[in-house]
């Protein structure tokens, strides 16, 4: 652990970002007022009308109708609602939810299709995963009434095939649901061109406020609720809303749409800058995932032989480097994710011997330098054991 003082280097922007300053003032002054935008009363007239402006402002950035737009605490939660509700219709039709997924998906999507199966709701059925870590998409979805594949792994940072599952989803009648939370940021998500039915994100993964998701796109008309006892967000997810933490989460998707070039070509130096210095201080390693243009940018998934990637976690948490062996939410289970294991199966060197390293907006060049100089410091004392 680090020690007490000293300043900490943090390459974890993967598992949440800084709340953007602008927008952190922004919630504060709402804070400070009641908004509850289910009152009658002029405050609650003046939050509604907040929360359906910034509903307005998400919708046009995600090409949806506002009426497609159901905001949650996080993209857990809207994988759950999208899930879980779809399955209470077809099991009130009397049939189970056939799901086409993979390893690779957030664990919010492998335990939830795991729990429906257990309890006879759905049959689940897995697609085959790539070394270079992608699903591999079938030629056919019949028989399929729902696929779940995430736009970029977040482990990895590999981009999956969007073409591939548009075809799909156009050829075939079955819902898709594409996790974006990763992905927000690094490209545009224009729901109407993409063609999933269901996109789900998290606000802290996009220098937004944590405690604020979103479920968009045409498939949530389709869904029963989870949560019920008010008439709030389209009757799909009853409580009041917490108007100024979604107005920090719009603020923040768009300045993520009007920064993203810029910090695109950030991140891709820092990666670039690091790679470089590792190669000059003879450090052996392999980037899981593969080249950089299959990958978001500036998002590593590294392994360096002999090095055990949860020994490395913590010694480099010892040296001030915040990075992770793995999803954040696995954080505390020693063994390799279910994502590595897919795309190294029999190899767990291999898999367990992941950091993911990533980088945000306000990290430098001298950081990606001292991390590359701490880590070559690592391997030596590996390899001279």
């Amino acid at each position: 652990m680090a020690k007490e003082g000293q300043p900490v280097i943090f390459l974890d922007h993967a598992s949440t970002t800084p709340v953007d300053a602008m927008i952190r003032e922004e919630i504060a002054r709402l804070m400070a007022l009641p908004m509850n935008a289910s009152s009658d009363h002029v405050p609650g007239q003046q939050a509604r009308a907040l929360l359906e402006e910034s509903r307005a402002e998400t919708a046009a950035i995600l090409a949806v109708s506002p009426g497609e737009i159901v905001f949650l605490s996080s993209a857990t939660e809207a994988n759950n609602l999208a899930l879980r509700g779809i399955a209470e219709v077809w099991r009130r039709q009397g049939r189970r939810l056939r799901v086409l997924t993979s390893d690779l998906e957030h664990s919010c999507i492998r335990e939830t299709t795991a729990d429906l199966a257990s309890r006879g709701l759905a049959d689940v059925f897995a697609m085959p995963v790539t070394p270079g870590g992608r699903a591999q998409l079938p030629e056919t979805s019949d028989g399929v009434d729902l696929l779940c594949l995430m736009a970029a792994q977040n482990e990895t940072g590999v981009l999956q095939d969007l073409a591939g599952a548009t075809r799909l989803r156009r050829a075939g009648g079955g819902l898709w649901l594409c996790d974006v939370t990763q992905f927000f940021g690094a490209a545009p998500v224009r729901i109407a061109d993409l063609g999933a039915d269901l996109v789900s994100m998290s606000s802290h993964k996009v220098y937004g406020p944590p405690g604020v998701g979103l479920l968009a796109g045409p498939g949530v008309k389709r869904l029963l609720p989870m949560i019920t006892g008010g008439p709030q967000e389209g009757d799909l997810r009853a409580g009041t809303q917490p108007v100024a933490l979604i107005r920090g989460f719009a603020m923040a998707l768009r300045q993520a749409e009007d920064r993203r070039e810029a910090r695109n070509q950030h991140l891709r130096n820092l990666e670039s800058v690091f790679l470089r210095r590792l190669a000059d201080l003879g450090v052996a390693h392999e980037v899981n995932g593969g080249a950089a243009d299959a990958r978001l940018p500036g998002f590593l998934s590294l392994r360096i032989p002999g090095l055990d990637g949860a020994d490395a976690v913590v010694a480099l948490d010892g040296r001030g480097f915040a990075v992770s062996s793995g999803a954040a939410c696995a954080t505390g289970v020693m063994e390799a994710s279910p994502a590595l294991r897919a795309m190294f199966p029999g190899d767990e060197a291999r898999a367990g011997g992941a950091v993911r390293i990533t980088p945000g907006a306000a990290t430098t060049v001298a950081d990606m330098l001292a991390l590359a100089d701490s880590l070559a410091e690592l391997g030596r004392r590996v390899s001279t054991k």
